[in-house]
């Protein structure tokens, strides 16, 4: 026995009897077949209801072979009369979502002859992917049809039609993928096609259309939107955001985009002054690492610094300065914390001047040894990275005393 499709009678009942005729044990929960529902199920680009069966929830409906599934986590034995509520919020945000769709897709065809050519809602964001790239201008243009349309609060009617009925339509969008009668939503002055979903009353239920964006898809475009009450706190986050940047900028709401590249230059500016400190007080600690450490080993004079606070490239310019002078051959180490619970590294670097009688293919071998790493390289440079332990500089003390 086929369920009874309430919501293709009624897109606004939010309340109903049924009797169980079936439940289907699944591996996380229950499927309860009614014989009569306003669940809808997933389908057509649109997502499934909700509510309660009894009081239990239900999470999610679907269809097979005529039959309503709903989604359940309690069993609900066969020949059970039951009392069923739709979740009327999750149900409009629907509708307005894909009635909104309707509308928009009849304006970007009825204005360019684009058409859509696929059609998906999320939990986030609904999107429509026409049959060519469009632009601004066209964007801008189908929007404001779109909700012209919308405050004119045009009646929408949802009906079955036999084929000779179909053929005398002007349909924007017709299924082949059904044979026979097909159920047809037809807005007045506005869109007219085939489809399952449900549906507004009127076109001024869906309250508002505002297009966000446009992606590049498979030679046409995807087209990101929002409708009803998801495109109004959608401009209430970006609104509260917007001040926020304001204030935050000293600057009108207007003035933001000239605040932010005036802002990006002014960091460039010290950006680039910081690091020619950084590479000034660079070169002076050199200086000073080099008078501290004038004793030759038995690898010739090479400088082994710990560097708590460096990065990498920090790191490698230190390296750069040191073995700049003549017989010098220099060993730099820092640690990087992890990140999200994960363990840290300690990373070092070894280089020599050209007369330098040092193998830093040798200290980075030691130094994997010492601190469990992996690394190597050539006599004249060699770089890798250990476990990050708490007492590394005190290690990389002794092997400094060692060479």
């Amino acid at each position: 026995m086929e369920t009874i499709k309430l919501y293709e009678q009624d897109s606004h009942l939010t309340q109903w009897e049924a009797v169980v005729l079936d439940c289907l044990p699944i591996i996380d929960g229950y499927h309860i077949v009614l014989d009569r529902t306003a669940f809808f199920p997933e389908g057509g680009g649109q997502l499934s209801d909700g509510g309660t069966i009894n009081g239990i929830q239900v999470f999610e409906t679907h269809e097979r072979e005529g039959r309503i599934l709903h989604t359940t986590n309690f069993p609900i034995p066969a020949g059970t009369k039951v009392t069923c509520r739709l979740d009327w919020e999750r149900r409009l945000d629907h509708m307005q979502q894909h009635t909104g769709e309707h509308i928009l897709s009849w304006a970007f065809w009825s204005l360019f002859g684009v058409e859509n050519v696929g059609f998906h809602m999320g939990s986030d964001l609904v999107t429509i992917d026409l049959s060519r790239p469009v632009t601004q201008e066209e964007m801008d243009a189908a929007e404001d049809k779109a909700n012209r349309n919308i405050y004119e609060n045009h009646p929408i009617r949802c009906y079955i039609a036999s084929p000779e009925e179909v053929d005398r339509l002007t349909l924007r969008k017709k299924t082949e993928k059904v044979a026979g009668d097909l159920r047809i939503v037809e807005i007045e002055d506005g869109d007219v096609c085939t489809c399952c979903g449900t549906h507004a009353r009127s076109t001024g239920e869906v309250g508002l259309v505002k297009l966000l964006r446009q992606e590049h898809n498979k030679g046409g475009s995807r087209v990101v939107f929002l409708c009803g009450l998801r495109a109004l706190r959608d401009y209430r986050a970006k609104n509260q955001v917007t001040q926020e940047a304001g204030a935050a900028l000293s600057v009108k709401e207007r003035e933001i985009p000239e605040g932010i590249r005036r802002l990006k230059g002014e960091i460039a500016s010290l950006g680039a002054a910081l690091r020619e400190k950084g590479k000034l007080l660079t070169e002076i600690y050199a200086r000073e690492l080099l008078a501290s450490t004038q004793e030759e080993g038995r690898l010739g004079r090479v400088i082994l610094t710990c560097q708590p606070n460096l990065d990498s490239k920090e790191a490698k310019l230190l390296l750069g300065k040191l073995i700049e002078n003549p017989k010098v051959a220099a060993v730099v180490l820092w640690p990087v914390p992890g990140k999200d619970g994960e363990e840290g590294r300690l990373c070092y670097l070894a280089g020599k001047a050209p007369d330098s009688p040092a193998d830093c293919k040798y200290l980075c071998e030691l130094l994997n040894g010492l601190y469990n790493g992996k690394g190597g390289g050539k006599a004249n440079f060699a770089q890798g990275s250990g476990k990050l332990r708490s007492d590394w500089q005190e290690t990389a003390e002794g092997l400094r005393r060692m060479l």
